[in-house]
């Protein structure tokens, strides 16, 4: 491959790179912004479906969770697009731990938006009917929620040690809100003991807008060494 060639390489990975980390700043904040909003916790001894009717009618539901679903949507598309530029992760353990947290991610969008529009049967659960969209939203929060929480812990800390996406120092607050994430979210089903773990997961934004910074910077430095294309042509 020529120097042009390169330099080209270098420009456009640096542009795929800019963009994913664009969404995957847009996505912590959204994240971190969604978890702030969050109902606060409800008196002990209630029932699931109590606890939830509590949340369910808290008027913060809806504009907390719209931002956790915008947020989780946006992680999930910069993980996606990441993996398919191959290029912008030069570390193929960063690049199959990223491909592993983008699949997560995307499953975790959907069970964002079950979780959303479940606040829909606030009505059924005080009359004491079925809750066919909460049921089935527990369920798959309880499978798909500690699949985030892991994947996204795993390539935080990858991504550290490879120095490809994310530091050090915030690696730790992308696996401590992980952990949190999986451990809170995939327990609900059986017991409320970890729900005060959930505002820990708030981690996970602060690694995804770190990781954003240091995907923004890479392209800088790309876009920085392609910038002599034009002159090596005129040449």
């Amino acid at each position: 491959m020529s120097t042009v060639e390169r330099q080209e390489a270098n420009v456009r990975r640096g542009r795929a790179g800019s963009l994913a980390a664009w969404a995957l700043l847009a996505g912590g904040v959204s994240f971190f912004v969604g978890g702030s909003m969050h109902p606060g916790e409800d008196p002990p001894g209630l029932t699931l479906k109590e606890h939830l009717l509590l949340l369910y009618e808290d008027a913060s539901w809806y504009p907390s969770h719209a931002f956790l679903l915008v947020g989780m949507v946006l992680i999930a598309a910069s993980l996606v697009a990441l993996v398919r530029g191959k290029k912008t992760l030069t570390s193929a353990r960063a690049q199959t731990a990223a491909t592993i947290a983008a699949i997560a991610a995307v499953l975790g969008a959907v069970a964002s938006l079950l979780h959303l529009v479940a606040a829909t049967e606030a009505d059924r659960i005080a009359a004491g009917e079925s809750t066919p969209i909460t049921d089935v939203s527990l369920v798959v929060e309880t499978l798909i929620n500690p699949a985030v929480g892991l994947s996204i812990a795993a390539l935080a800390v990858i991504g550290a040690l490879t120095r490809t996406i994310g530091y050090r120092l915030t690696a730790v607050f992308g696996f401590a809100g992980g952990v949190a994430y999986a451990l809170a979210g995939g327990t609900v089903l059986f017991t409320d003991k970890l729900n005060f773990l959930f505002p820990f997961s708030a981690g996970i934004a602060v690694w995804a807008v770190a990781a954003a910074i240091r995907l923004l910077l890479n392209a800088r430095a790309n876009a920085t060494a392609g910038s002599g294309v034009a002159y090596d042509r005129i040449l």
